[in-house]
């Protein structure tokens, strides 16, 4: 069974509030630049919990995408795709 592996794609939806949090989307830009396609967009979620540590941020995924909020706010930070 043929698997389709997707290139991700990072869309940041927001201004960093800070130069902190600026470097961590910097280096979130720089991990998925580098990642490899992937079957499967879960595969990053765990590096970016780490980038984005809870209580300050929620991580959530599904096998398309990664979505990253600031904790208490509606509108996405971020998004892989």
């Amino acid at each position: 069974m043929p698997t389709s592996l997707e290139i991700p794609q990072l869309v940041i939806h927001q201004p960093a509030r800070d130069e902190a949090e600026a470097a961590r989307l910097a280096a979130l830009s720089r991990l998925v630049e580098a990642a490899e396609p992937l079957p499967d967009l879960r595969d990053l979620a765990p590096a970016v919990r780490e980038l984005f540590p809870a209580p300050a941020y929620e991580v959530g995924c599904g096998g398309a995408h990664v979505w990253l909020h600031r904790q208490g706010e509606s509108q996405r930070l971020a998004f892989i795709s």
